[in-house]
């Protein structure tokens, strides 16, 4: 079920071999071929954009002020997991060439859109409807001015906030790829998803937008937790086209299926007969048209119907929401547009009837969305009549696409779909929990709560740092700082409750290094500090005794990315004599994880160090098992092996005196060395 993108053409910005040439020969075939492989990958299509861009970033080491290059690693963030890194790059490729690409205050304006920078995206959004010709004006206006319009709708809804924690359900559910529209059984023990990740070597692209094609794939609940997905088999799944799970039945026997295979893509069923699904057969013709139909939900009575077509003869326009009722014989009757009041001019998606039967809900680009697809829900009266879609809010809401919202059987809760900041991968799936008037907003990604912005090497939507609403009454400012020249650098700062071992607040300083955060209590806090091509900084601020009624001050200075620059690892922790990580190494351990995919051309030594109890050949054993078992770590979660060399150095490395126990412990350590970047 491919989402299709707003009509765009990408413009054809090609890297000159004499512009990207400097007087440096030693390197520049090499990085010549980057861009070459770089190209290839960008040609075929956003499904590889990402692969691009790893070329693409490998060459901007040669040569990092050519305008075409930074454009197109700016193409390649936005079109894929980063938006907000994407503004670095497009505002680098502007300002050393201001005719970069037509399209250049278009795509500023995406990103600023994408990440939440409302005015700043209206103002770009300007600027490129004013510097285009007259014939694209007319094919592109109405676009673009809908976008200032939900830029503006945007402002609004965040001004009032949902209290709600968005909980990623993890790697055991989502993957690098795109993973969507969870169906929960309603013993709420078995999940049936939809994702486009490369299941096996053989898996082949969608010719749409070179992804690999939609599979269904299944999760069983254990102890409370998702195991880890499999594919639910090449009886549902059929390897030539697009495979999504659409619905399931409320008695868990029947799942709907879209498949892509003939007309745009019709609706399939399969029933669950003796432990096992059978072979999907189509709908009825009155569900599959020659038009496209895809998502579908079946009321808990079993008596409606509710599907979208695009079928041009019955629709307001684009893709509606239509419903059939069954009669008094069992028979579904024919179906009808849900009418204006719900389906708009633009694209409704992703219909679901909630557990009480009376509430739907759905995405739309229309209504008041605030960029590309919202949820909205609509709750049907005594009369039988729907009320007006009523946007559910933001931060469920973000300017991307927000999709699949669904209520599962037990009405505890919500899951749906999005890219959001500090995501697994593409388009991830979400358990949404809905808090008290009294709690602060909080967001999470798997166990971590996180209040704001996540991980910027991550993919999606951030909250911009002055429109988030903390209970708060401590303003800490200041600036992020280049530690060698003092200059001010952009950078994500994560504050944590160390008594409650969770992110309180985020911000984001600008370009000049401010920052400004809100902080519930003077106490001290844990604070992490990232930022591309720096070391990240983690320590502990104290404003214990600090006066609530006055700006507390607090600069912070970060150590470039340097060749030889070693970091010490304050926070891995092993079983007493062995190399097995503890539990609470883990949240260390995802720090070097941020920092090797912000910075993807980095490789580092990985190195473990003992004090001086025992013998020279024991502890050099254990400290190289020990820096293997990181190196093994970070691997697992797909950061390529030839980026690390694990080293084990026992106790010919101290920094402290081993002749205290204090000492002995600053010794036992694991640090890691940038190698080359």
């Amino acid at each position: 079920m491919i989402f299709p993108l707003f009509a765009y053409s990408q413009q054809k910005v090609k890297v000159s071999r004499n512009e990207f040439k400097t007087e440096d020969d030693t390197t520049f075939e090499e990085a010549w071929k980057n861009i070459r492989e770089g190209d290839k990958l960008f040609k075929e299509g956003k499904g590889t954009y990402r692969d691009a861009r790893e070329f693409y970033l490998s060459a901007q080491q040669y040569n990092d002020k050519n305008a075409e290059l930074n454009y197109k690693i700016g193409v390649c963030y936005l079109y894929s997991d980063d938006k907000f890194e994407s503004i670095k790059y497009f505002r680098n490729a502007y300002l050393l060439k201001e005719n970069v690409a037509e399209d250049i205050h278009f795509l500023l304006a995406r990103a600023y859109h994408l990440t939440n920078e409302f005015d700043r995206a209206i103002e770009e959004y300007t600027k490129y409807l004013e510097n285009l010709p007259s014939k694209k004006l007319a094919l592109e206006s109405t676009q673009n001015r809908r976008f200032i319009e939900e830029c503006k709708n945007g402002k609004a809804l965040v001004e009032e906030p949902l209290r709600v924690i968005i909980n990623n359900l993890g790697e055991n559910i989502n993957s690098e790829a795109d993973d969507y529209n969870s169906l929960i059984t309603s013993s709420d023990s078995i999940m049936y998803f939809t994702s486009r990740r490369q299941h096996n070597e053989k898996a082949k692209r969608s010719a749409y937008d070179n992804k690999y094609f939609e599979d269904i794939y299944l999760s069983r609940k254990t102890g409370g937790d998702w195991e880890k997905a499999e594919n639910i088999g090449k009886t549902i799944n059929n390897p030539k086209h697009n495979n999504a799970a659409v619905a399931l039945s409320p008695d868990n026997k029947n799942l709907y299926i879209y498949r892509g295979d003939k007309d745009g893509g019709d609706i399939y069923e399969s029933k669950y007969k003796e432990g096992e699904w059978t072979s999907p057969r189509s709908l009825p013709s009155r569900f599959n048209t020659k038009y496209r139909e895809t998502s579908l939900s079946i009321s808990p009575n079993q008596d409606y119907l509710f599907f979208v077509s695009s079928n041009p003869k019955e629709s307001v326009g684009g893709r509606d929401i239509f419903v059939s009722r069954k009669n008094s014989q069992g028979k579904w009757e024919k179906p009808e547009n849900m009418g204006d009041k719900i389906n708009t001019p633009f694209d409704e998606e992703c219909v679901h009837i909630a557990p009480d039967g009376n509430t739907l809900y759905f995405s739309s680009k229309g209504h008041n969305s605030m960029g590309g697809y919202d949820v909205f829900k609509s709750v049907k009266n005594d009369l039988g009549e729907w009320s007006p879609p009523v946007n559910i809010g933001y931060p469920i809401n973000t300017p991307d696409d927000d999709v699949f919202y669904t209520v599962p059987p037990t009405g505890k809760s919500a899951y749906y779909s999005a890219n959001r900041m500090g995501g697994v991968g593409g388009r991830d799936i979400y358990r949404i929990v809905f808090l008290g008037a009294e709690k602060e907003i909080i967001m999470s990604t798997e166990d971590i709560l996180i209040a704001g912005i996540q991980d910027a090497g991550k993919t999606g939507f951030f909250t911009k740092p002055q429109e988030i609403s903390i209970d708060t009454t401590y303003i800490l400012t200041g600036k992020v700082y280049d530690a060698g020249t003092m200059e001010g650098i952009m950078a994500q700062l994560e504050f944590i409750d160390v008594d409650q071992s969770r992110i309180v607040a985020t911000t984001v300083s600008n370009q000049t290094g401010s920052y400004t955060a809100r902080l519930p209590e003077g106490k001290a806090y844990g604070l992490e500090i990232n930022a591309k091509d720096y070391l990240f900084y983690l320590d502990i601020i104290d404003i214990s005794g600090e006066s609530p009624e006055e700006e507390i001050i607090r600069d912070f200075g970060l150590e470039k990315v340097e060749v030889g620059a070693t970091v010490v690892l304050e926070n891995i922790f092993f079983e007493t004599n062995k190399a097995t990580l503890k539990p609470e190494s883990y949240t260390q351990l995802e720090q070097v994880l941020k920092f090797l995919n912000s910075n993807p051309s980095v490789r580092m030594e990985i190195s473990g160090h003992t004090d001086n109890t025992g013998t020279l050949k024991y502890n050099t054993k254990l400290s190289q098992s020990r820096a293997e078992a990181v190196v093994r770590y970070l691997v697992e979660r797909g950061i390529d092996a030839s980026r690390f060399d694990a080293k084990g150095y026992a106790f010919t490395q101290p920094i402290a005196p081993n002749d205290t126990e204090e000492g002995r412990a600053k010794n036992r350590r694991v640090e890691f060395k940038i190698l080359s970047k």
